[in-house]
């Protein structure tokens, strides 16, 4: 369970949409103000863990969902797996089809991981920081990135800071990858490609959110 909720964590962190401003304009607010720009982001991802106690990073890829519903994490290698993170659940689907559903509306940290979600949904900053110290924030003219730390202390003991980065390309901005570190020696990392922004889930992903 605990190992579920940290994954969701990391997840909550994966929902900014495509930033669509000028380079002049790039900002914190310009980011958050335009986070609802595309209700639906698909693409691909690759995930690698690293950490002092292995000798290699343990890689993973797949496919992705960020929507206002929630966020779909479909692992394709090294093994198949479908993860759904919404505000008050995470659902897990087998290779078989089968479900199992964890209920974690109870759970603070998972409280935290859903009202973190809802933020970036909505573009709500207040909301974030209410959780979350925005850090570092800074662009030029090829790219962007921020830092989020916790600021409390349950989250902050699974999660030291998570980094999120993207390109500036013709005057649109987007997210790219996310670097979660649990400590200075323990970090997962996310490279995101081949985005696809459109305005509502198709009727088999919003299935993937059913429980």
């Amino acid at each position: 369970m605990k190992k579920i909720i940290k994954s969701a964590l990391c997840l909550a962190f994966l929902t900014l949409n495509t930033i669509t401003v000028s380079f002049a304009e790039i900002t914190i607010d310009n980011v958050f103000s335009s986070l609802t720009e595309n209700k639906v982001t698909t693409g691909d991802f690759v995930q690698e863990k690293s950490s002092a106690k292995i000798k290699r990073p343990l890689k993973s890829s797949g496919n992705f969902i960020f929507s206002e519903d929630g966020i779909v994490w479909k692992t394709t290698k090294p093994f198949p797996s479908t993860m759904a993170v919404t505000k008050d659940s995470i659902i897990q689907t087998g290779a078989d089809g089968k479900k199992s559903v964890i209920d974690a509306s109870a759970n603070d940290t998972f409280k935290t991981v859903s009202s973190t979600l809802t933020s970036l949904f909505s573009g709500n900053r207040s909301e974030l920081e209410k959780h979350f110290t925005i850090k570092n924030f800074k662009a030029d003219s090829a790219n962007w990135e921020m830092v989020l730390t916790p600021k409390d202390a349950t989250v902050a003991s699974a999660l030291k800071q998570v980094t999120l980065s993207g390109a500036v390309k013709s005057s649109k901005t987007s997210l790219d990858g996310m670097v979660s570190e649990k400590s200075d020696t323990e970090k997962t990392k996310f490279t995101f490609a081949n985005q696809v922004y459109k305005q509502a889930l198709s009727a088999d992903e919003k299935a993937l959110f059913q429980k």
